[in-house]
């Protein structure tokens, strides 16, 4: 209409985004989602205009499903910890703590790298370095803020331990996780399939939801158990394991049609010939993930 203004919270998204929604419905979209930020967070007082545009940077390709999924609570506090409001990283401690820990006990128990992980976890997401801004910046609220962070963990965990171990005088290997003293039919068809069938778990991996990504990445790599996974989603531990089985069985169904399509041989053949690296979908699933930067 001539002469209208746009309204507040819409422009300052456009803004960022320009063509990112028609400008009435997103104002009332992004309203929602500001009040919803604002009775979760009482004491924090998240600015209303830093959280819209925030948002707006991060939010993904499409935008209506983006806010349609986003986890809103978990993506304001996200905003506060950047903006480093006080209390805020109580926050993050008292959802987190318990998830980071977790993934780190899935590397080592001990409490130095506890203690080694959560020191540089800490200032990678929430301090950063002069060449590096804080990567809590790139957090979109596509997955629960707990599940996020014990990723950073896990992956923090794992270089701390990689490093330890080349001091040491040795190679850790990723090839290190499959046995060694298999059938010799077992190290034929890992040396000569593994590559395409990687790569297919790679494809598959890519073509999953994000959930169902951070859901696979913090059983298999992770460790995470089902129900410490449904106290992260705030759901009960019946629906995670459905979840999980139903991300697993798109996984293996997608790499066994792209491995038969470029191996060139029948789902059948495929089956009998390999049914061994089949099996082992979870570890190539960890080590796809384990390696993936996504």
């Amino acid at each position: 209409m001539a002469g209208s203004k746009q309204p507040a919270y819409a422009e300052l998204f456009l803004h960022e985004r320009p063509g990112a929604g028609e400008p009435v419905a997103l104002e009332a979209r992004l309203r929602e989602i500001v009040d919803k930020a604002a009775r979760a967070w009482p004491d924090l007082a998240v600015d209303p205009a830093h959280l819209v545009v925030q948002l707006a940077r991060v939010i993904g390709d499409d935008v209506g499903q983006g806010l349609s999924e986003l986890y809103v609570e978990d993506f304001a506090l996200g905003v506060a910890s950047a903006e480093n409001l006080p209390g805020a990283l109580v926050h993050v401690e008292r959802l987190c703590g318990a998830a980071v820990d977790a993934a780190v006990a899935r590397i080592d128990r001990s409490h130095e790298l506890r203690d080694d992980v959560r020191q540089t976890l800490w200032q990678r997401l929430f301090v950063g370095t002069p060449a590096q801004a804080p990567r809590i910046l790139s957090y979109a609220g596509r997955g629960p803020l707990a599940g996020w962070v014990a990723v950073a963990a896990q992956r923090i965990a794992l270089d701390l331990r990689k490093a330890a171990t080349r001091a040491a005088g040795s190679d850790p290997d990723v090839d290190q996780l499959l046995p060694t003293d298999e059938h010799p039919e077992v190290d034929y068809l890992r040396m000569r399939y593994k590559p395409e069938f990687e790569e297919a778990v790679r494809d598959a991996l890519a073509a999953l939801p994000d959930r169902d990504r951070l859901l696979l990445r913090l059983t298999a790599v992770s460790g995470m158990s089902h129900e410490q996974i449904a106290t992260i989603y705030k759901v009960n531990q019946s629906t995670v394991s459905r979840w999980i089985a139903r991300a697993r069985a798109e996984v293996l169904e997608a790499t066994e049609r792209s491995v038969c399509r470029k191996l060139r041989v029948q789902r059948d053949e495929f089956m009998s010939l390999a049914g061994l690296l089949v099996s082992r979908i979870d570890l190539s699933i960890s080590r796809v993930l384990q390696t993936s930067t996504d």
